[in-house]
């Protein structure tokens, strides 16, 4: 991720000093005071203001080189309202109903929330609409990981934890050279990792089987492995030499 930021700024640079990239001169014009405004609000997680002016700027710019970028932030804005003002309240001990119907209460009007059995979700148009237009966007590879359907709970169900699996695998199907990839290894494996519990370990007995287990223990060593392939000092690698040290002990991480 860290060397897509960086690819990402390499890009935006111009249009960032205000130069080549829109053709104008050192001072700053509307479209960059715009752009400076979203990722302003989108980082001091003021999201309300962020998607305001991602509106606008899809409006008034519709042909604009950073069109996409504006694009994943306003989805990305959505996705972090959900969470400041609905889960974060849940995590620290809010009814879920109550947070529901406060959330829908201040955010309703955007209409993109779904009402679930499991809570609210948002409903990814943003993410969708990217890929429709240009699916070898630059940033085609961000939209499709965002488009996976996380389950809040697996309920010891390997079908639950194999969609997942199967989500993250289409990422990099899709685009083999995604800088997403050490961390979607690393999930790939934590996942597996779960499978392997749950054949082993799953409450019910049915759902016990030795053959899965193992092929879903060499699985989780294969991809925290190639996580290790990536610098030691990365995220993912960090915590893939964790995870793998876990699953060799045979600690549990799932079934208690």
């Amino acid at each position: 991720m860290k060397l897509k930021l960086y690819m990402v700024l390499l890009l935006l640079m111009p249009f960032l000093s205000g130069c080549f990239l829109l053709g104008f001169g050192t001072a700053k014009n509307p479209e960059q005071e715009l752009f400076d405004e979203i990722m302003t609000a989108y980082n001091n997680r003021a999201y309300e203001s962020s998607i305001k002016a991602c509106e606008q700027f899809l409006a008034k710019y519709q042909k604009s080189k950073v069109k996409e970028s504006v694009m994943m932030r306003m989805g990305e804005s959505f996705e972090g309202l959900l969470n400041r003002d609905y889960h974060e309240l849940i995590s620290k001990g809010m009814e879920e109903k109550k947070a529901r119907d406060s959330f829908l209460t201040k955010h309703g009007s955007y209409h993109c929330w779904e009402v679930r059995e499991e809570g609210l979700r948002y409903n990814k148009e943003m993410f969708r609409k990217l890929l429709k237009e240009n699916p070898q966007s630059f940033y085609a590879d961000e939209a499709m990981y965002n488009l996976i359907s996380w389950e809040p709970d697996y309920k010891e169900d390997p079908e639950r934890v194999q969609k997942e699996i199967n989500g993250l695998n289409g990422v990099l199907t899709q685009y083999p050279t995604t800088s997403l990839r050490p961390k979607i290894y690393f999930q790939m494996g934590y996942r597996f990792q779960i499978l392997y519990e749950i054949y082993s370990f799953a409450k019910d007995q049915g759902k016990r089987d030795e053959i899965k287990a193992k092929d879903s223990f060499r699985q989780a060593e294969y991809l925290y492995n190639l996580c290790l392939n990536f610098p030691e000092e990365s995220e993912y690698s960090q915590k893939s030499l964790r995870y793998l040290d876990l699953l060799r002990h045979e600690s549990r991480i799932y079934i208690k």
